[in-house]
């Protein structure tokens, strides 16, 4: 059953632009041919029985060595795909690119760096569907007063940090699956660990 993933805020990741640059030719190597063949004719008429000197190939550079290759870096996190309606209070998330209705949710250990930790979690108490905004509102209501005990001042105390939140769509409410998970995140960032009193 799906669940809808309402951001607070968008984390957007800006895109590298890069310009090629174009090697034009100069006539550099039509002067140095031109001094070279003077010589040759130099050297003739005054009876040389030397040839000028052959300008020698250039020497070939030894082949270095293959140097060892870097120690590969850490493997990235593991991550496990989960119905969006079982993750719990403590778990924490690679979501940055989820939107709209999902119905699974890349779950990854804390201790690798993550997008985002499920900070507190409650259930509509709405006896029947609010509404796409009703639910909205309920969930940013929640999620905002617990974001203060969680992370240590109020949310329009600090600027650190952001929240969003999964709430139910309304088949997903209509069978009686209304849990509402609000998550905490660093803009632009991934964080390791808890962000558990990060703001006090």
């Amino acid at each position: 059953m799906p669940v809808r993933f309402a951001p607070a805020a968008q984390r957007t990741v800006a895109a590298l632009a890069l310009a090629g640059a174009a090697l034009t030719a100069s006539g550099c190597g039509t002067i140095l041919a031109n001094l070279e063949e003077a010589a040759d004719r130099a050297a003739r008429e005054q009876g040389s029985d030397t040839a000028p000197p052959e300008s020698a190939a250039p020497a070939e550079e030894p082949e270095e060595p293959e140097e060892d290759a870097p120690a590969s870096s850490p493997p990235p996190a593991e991550e496990e795909d989960v119905a969006a309606f079982d993750i719990s209070v403590g778990d924490c998330l690679n979501d940055e690119t989820l939107e709209g209705e999902v119905s699974e949710v890349p779950k990854v250990d804390c201790a690798q760096p993550h997008d985002s930790e499920v900070y507190a979690a409650t259930v509509s108490s709405e006896p029947e569907w609010p509404g796409e905004q009703g639910i909205l509102d309920e969930a940013q209501e929640f999620c905002q007063e617990e974001f203060a005990s969680f992370i240590g001042v109020p949310f329009d105390q600090q600027t650190d940090y952001e929240f969003s939140f999964y709430t139910p769509t309304r088949g997903a409410f209509e069978d009686l699956d209304r849990d509402i998970s609000c998550v905490v995140f660093e803009p632009g960032a991934q964080t390791t660990g808890t962000l558990r009193g990060a703001g006090a």
